[in-house]
């Protein structure tokens, strides 16, 4: 990490950079930061430019203050104590007072910071001089609650400057012109607008929803529960009764989820945001695509193969020797079906980062979706690419059928930070039944299109893939061991 070890360490650790593996393997050359100072010179609104080797540049905001933050680390930035700003209680109130909410706020020669209404401007400006408080990841990573709890802001940390409108923007404000029940109300947003006229989204303003948390914690925690009350009683056999509220959860996050499609299918005004019908070149493209993704996948697997335990190598080999049989096989099996019927599908844009995290369950047991703005490790214009829902059906399915049965059932057997292998076996014989009948809740809800949803589990399996090797090697096994079953038939919808 050379001279800037101390920042890059503290950007690491705050997740305010999506280049953490740049930053383990050294290769972040060179660290540039432009400012703007208020609140009497003690807060500052930074953005940081990231050199890397071999890579594009990546951009992400900092906002520090002089002022003391109780129980967070300080960051020595200019031989300066420094704090995290958005954890102060007038960080909200201290910037949006210094943006003219017509004119901006010229952070310097480079950069200018504008709010942007969508909604009652008064209202905005009645609530500037409210106090922040933060929510945790109640709703989303740095967002802050405004005064008395109408009001939730989102700062954005990682930004990425482009010519075009950012997707979340984007899809926010198409949501709202069709008056879509399962979203927050959005007011406006801050836009970062670069010296040559590119912008950069920087945090949204929306209503906020007194809620329960996310239903990734929410089923986490319930199905954590039923394990402990099982195995207290020295039960083998859950019945349907001791779920059956989380059953009617996925049942609703079903329902829910077929109305924000209904919402995003409805989108007019131009050819970038209308839904169209899917054609043969269009899978002709789409095919490649994966198959390219397939090879993308399989060398990272084989570069990274001795960073991977010795199990867990031993798990890869059948797959990557038979690797473009068993996915090219399957491929071709589920397009060529879809490649006969008359109706192919239609194509329209998603939310593109669908799963548990971004369903929130609210104070009176609704559901709302939050974070519009796609899969995070795709280029802006890839997450504005509009695709088939089951897209966004294949995340959620992931989240809950691939990741919630192995996460609670390693919890649950966790102790003295060490896995108990018989409590470990006991706790997934015990969650794969439920969690396959909580997943199938939520399908049924649904309109399937069986073909494109296989497609579409196969391309989140290979995502999934990528992401565990370079972030959570230990998690690798989940993706793997689900496309195994997925492309040898053991998986049925």
């Amino acid at each position: 990490m050379g001279k800037n070890t101390e920042l890059l360490e503290y950007i690491y650790n705050q997740r305010w950079c999506n280049f953490k593996d740049e930053i383990t393997d050294n290769k972040v050359e060179n660290l540039t930061f432009d400012s703007g100072e208020f609140d009497n010179h003690n807060t500052f609104f930074i953005i940081g430019n990231a050199e890397i080797q071999n890579v594009k540049s990546r951009y992400f905001i900092m906002p520090l203050t002089k002022n003391k933050v109780e129980g967070e680390n300080y960051l020595n930035f200019n031989n300066i104590k420094m704090y995290d700003a958005v954890k102060s209680p007038n960080y909200w109130s201290e910037l949006m007072g210094n943006i003219s909410l017509e004119q901006g706020f010229k952070l310097s020669n480079n950069y200018t910071l504008l709010y942007q209404s969508w909604d009652d401007f008064d209202f905005i400006v009645k609530h500037i001089s409210d106090k922040s408080k933060p929510i945790g990841a109640e709703q989303s990573n740095s967002t802050l609650i405004i005064g008395n709890n109408l009001i939730a802001f989102k700062q954005q940390r990682v930004i990425e400057f482009s010519v075009g409108i950012n997707p979340e923007v984007e899809m926010n404000y198409n949501l709202m012109k069709t008056s879509c029940k399962v979203v927050p109300k959005t007011f406006g947003y801050l836009s970062l607008i670069a010296s040559d006229g590119k912008t950069a989204f920087a945090g949204i303003v929306q209503e906020f929803i007194k809620n329960n948390g996310d239903l990734w914690e929410i089923l986490k925690q319930k199905l954590l529960e039923i394990l402990e009350k099982t195995y207290a009683s020295e039960k083998d056999i859950i019945s349907l009764n001791d779920y059956k509220n989380l059953l009617n959860l996925m049942k609703l996050l079903g329902k829910k989820t077929n109305e924000l499609l209904k919402c995003l299918k409805s989108f007019k005004g131009n050819t970038d945001i209308e839904p169209e019908n899917i054609t043969t070149k269009y899978i002709k493209d789409y095919k490649k695509s994966i198959k390219e993704f397939m090879k993308k996948t399989k060398l990272n697997i084989q570069n990274n193969i001795n960073r991977l335990s010795s199990d867990m190598a031993l798990n890869l080999q059948d797959p990557l020797v038979n690797w473009d049989k068993y996915i090219i096989d399957f491929l071709n099996s589920n397009f060529s079906k879809i490649e006969k019927r008359k109706n192919k599908g239609i194509l329209m844009r998603v939310h593109g980062d669908f799963h548990l995290g971004q369903a929130i369950q609210t104070a009176d047991n609704d559901i709302k979706f939050i974070d519009f703005s796609g899969e995070p490790n795709l280029d802006i214009e890839e997450r504005k690419i509009k695709r088939s829902y089951m897209y966004d059906i294949a995340g959620m399915y992931r989240s809950i059928s691939g990741y919630l049965p192995i996460v609670v059932s390693k919890k649950f057997a966790l102790e003295n930070e060490n896995i108990n292998n018989q409590k470990l076996i006991w706790a997934s014989n015990i969650i794969k039944p439920i969690v396959k009948t909580l997943s199938d809740a939520f399908l049924e809800q649904l309109k399937i299109d069986p073909e494109w949803l296989k497609i579409e589990i196969l391309r989140r399996n290979l995502y999934e893939i990528n992401y565990e090797i370079s972030y959570r090697p230990n998690m690798l096994f989940i993706p793997v061991d689900n496309l195994k079953e997925l492309i040898l038939g053991k998986i049925t919808y």
